[in-house]
């Protein structure tokens, strides 16, 4: 029979179905819903994408005409020299003609003669004409100002200050032909000078030249005209045109020609916009979009609402602008959302369709799948139920086999503690020996290095002994001769000398095995700069350096405070370089030592190197051993090293070891500590 949980089971198995039906429903719902918000999305994008897309066409099309207006006011002075230079040259070519073609008459004819031929000639609408003075600035001819014929006026200024006839006829007289600009008055206008651009030609047959010019003012007031009418043939779309508002707020151009030359400051929007007065703030700042309600739509003749683009021509102070209006954007926006609805509709339908087969499909697999389960999870029921009785069987064998198992591994365990409480106890007796046999060894050293000097000593004392007592026998018998007296006193000499050297090595050698030991440790350590010191003791060598004509390199790579003991890594570097001067240099040319100084975050490191000898494999192995030395005849006891060693590892609490330089010689590494813990120093 079930138990209430496993009926529970099968209930929810039932259920299962019917569970993901409603699963399928819901994901049937939130695909409409995200559907209807994609469509959404999609209408404001296309919103957003058709407004961007009208207001870059009319900012392309202002700037377009902006550019015109640029290029065309620039070109326009180029133009009127042109303009000048050609009607110019078409004057003198008339007076050359005139003059060659009548030489049978005198001077006075032919100047005549030309004079009348260039008097009524004009040019550009009227306002063009020539003149012809002689080189000295006198008047020949002027149609304009005809009292000024025969007047020199060399010395006439216009308004500016400058020379006009002078420099005129120095341009002419000097480099032939050329251009000059000054004011001066208009044939309307004998009252005010206006800026002019005039060219003048030099005429050698009577010392002449010959110029005309044109107004500045006048030929852009033409320039203006010309391209406004260029902008009022400017079209693009259905309603696209170019408008143009002088900073008076006067219409230069406009799609509808009653506005034309009208001021129109005042005018004003439904929504109280003073549309023309900010079309020319907008041109003042630059360039700027404004929106508000148009006074006409070309394509209904009613008054919409728009967009403009603004673009000021600061030279002439115009305001030139074109608009979109938004019931065009709007009308897109709406023709694009219907197709996109049709398109969402048609996917919608699809989307439902698929939905609603696949959930009845879903349905009907889960209904065959609850029931396999069902039928599944009886008879797991009952396989379950006869694997659980031979479970509690296997239990009670193994809890019977767990119980010996337990009591075998408590006496392994014991047996275990008793193996390692022995190995304990022979590990103290080997360590126990090892420190017997090297305090033997260095007994044995000790002995082996004090015993020469001894017994140099006791055979000393014994020669001076044997001495003394052959004086005093031979003073008793009165046979000391005064050469037998000289020859004691100076093997007592040579006695008591060899007794004092080897007094003094016996010293030193106690001296340095007192050196082996770190109870005699400075009391505090010192903040100091490392590259200070080692340059302190480099001073203090030299003159030991001289004596042996080596030299010693310093190589400081960081700069660093640490925190050590001074003397004892002046003592370890003094030792080191008197070994190599004892050791290494025997037969090298330019002997030469090196210490090179670095640190990292938290080290110091000092290398040492020479470029000496080097030393053997036996050497490089034996180096930090007691009384290992390579010159054991000499006074060396082999000591050096081993007290190196131990200063640096038990004083300073850093590390020596050799190093293989690239080249020749030897080579040691020191790495101290950057701060010096008092709390680890630990005595030997």
């Amino acid at each position: 029979m079930l138990n209430k949980d496993e009926i529970n089971i099968l209930r929810t198995v039932k259920l299962a179905p019917l569970f993901i039906l409603v699963l399928s429903l819901i994901a049937i719902a939130l695909i409409f819903k995200n559907n209807n918000s994609h469509f959404n999305s999609e209408v404001d994008r296309i919103r957003a994408d058709s407004i961007l897309e009208r207001t870059l066409l009319i900012k392309n099309e202002v700037l377009k005409v902006h550019d015109l207006i640029k290029n065309e006011k620039a070109q326009s002075i180029q133009k009127i020299k042109d303009s000048l230079q050609e009607r110019v040259r078409e004057a003198h070519a008339i007076a050359s003609s005139i003059y060659r073609n009548n030489q049978d008459k005198s001077a006075v004819e032919i100047k005549l003669l030309i004079s009348d031929a260039l008097r009524d000639i004009r040019f550009n609408k009227g306002r063009g004409y020539f003149f012809v003075y002689q080189s000295d600035g006198l008047s020949v001819m002027h149609p304009i100002l005809p009292h000024l014929q025969n007047t020199n006026i060399w010395d006439f200024k216009d308004v500016k200050g400058s020379y006009v006839i002078r420099n005129l006829s120095n341009i002419a007289t000097s480099v032939g032909e050329g251009f000059f600009r000054w004011w001066w008055k208009k044939p309307a206008d004998t009252e005010t000078e206006y800026e002019k651009i005039g060219y003048s030609k030099y005429f050698a047959p009577f010392d002449w030249f010959i110029g005309t010019g044109d107004y500045v003012l006048d030929y852009e007031d033409e320039l203006k005209k010309e391209i406004l009418a260029r902008i009022s043939r400017v079209r693009y779309g259905k309603d696209g045109y170019i408008f143009v508002v002088n900073e008076e707020g006067t219409y230069l151009n406009h799609i509808e020609k009653q506005h034309i030359g009208k001021n129109r400051l005042d005018l004003i929007d439904n929504n109280g916009f003073l549309i023309t007065q900010e079309i020319i703030k907008a041109a003042q700042r630059g360039e700027d979009y404004l929106s508000y309600i148009g006074t006409i739509k070309p394509s209904t003749g009613l008054p919409a609402r728009k967009t403009s683009f603004i673009k000021g021509f600061e030279d002439w102070h115009w305001a030139i602008g074109s608009g979109a209006y938004l019931d065009d954007i709007e009308n897109v926006v709406l023709s694009k959302k219907i197709a996109l609805n049709k398109k969402n509709q048609l996917k919608l339908i699809q989307t439902l369709a698929l939905g609603a087969t696949t959930s009845l499909m879903l349905f009907l697999i889960s209904l065959a799948f609850s029931n396999n389960i069902k039928h599944r999870f009886q008879r797991y029921k009952i396989n379950v139920t006869d694997k659980t009785q031979q479970l509690n069987q296997l239990n009670l064998s193994l809890e019977d086999k767990v119980s010996d198992r337990t009591q075998a591994l408590a006496a392994s365990n014991k047996e275990l503690e008793l193996t390692l409480t022995s190995l304990k106890n022979t590990q103290e007796k080997l360590i126990a020996s090892e420190k017997m046999v090297s305090m033997v060894g260095l007994v044995t050293g000790v002995a082996h290095e004090l015993n020469t000097p001894l017994g140099i000593m006791v055979t000393s004392m014994s020669q001076i002994e044997d001495e003394i007592e052959t004086v005093f026998e031979k003073i008793k018998s009165q046979q000391l001769t005064r050469t037998e007296l000289k020859r004691s006193e100076e093997s007592c000499r040579l006695a008591v000398q060899l007794l004092g050297s080897s007094l003094d090595k016996s010293i030193q050698l106690i001296k340095s095995f007192k050196s082996l030991s770190t109870y005699n440790v400075p009391s505090q350590p010192q903040k100091f700069s490392p590259n200070k010191l080692i340059k302190s003791l480099s001073d203090s060598y030299q003159s030991v350096l001289k004596e042996h004509n080596t030299q010693l390199a310093l190589v400081f790579i960081d700069e660093v405070m640490i925190k050590s003991y001074k003397d004892v890594i002046i003592d370890v570097l003094t030792q080191l370089i008197e070994n190599s001067l004892t050791h290494a240099f025997n037969g090298i040319n330019s002997p030469c030592i090196t210490i090179r100084v670095s640190a990292t975050n938290d080290q110091l490191i000092i290398d040492y190197f020479d470029n000496g000898l080097g030393l053997s494999d036996e050497g490089k192995k034996k180096i930090f051993e007691l009384f290992y030395t390579t010159k054991r005849n000499s006074s060396c006891t082999g000591l050096g090293m081993p007290i190196i060693y131990n200063q640096v590892t038990q004083k300073l609490l850093g590390s020596i070891t050799y190093t293989e330089p690239s080249t020749q010689g030897t080579g040691f590494t020191i790495i101290l500590p950057m701060l010096y813990k008092t709390e680890a120093y630990h005595l030997i």
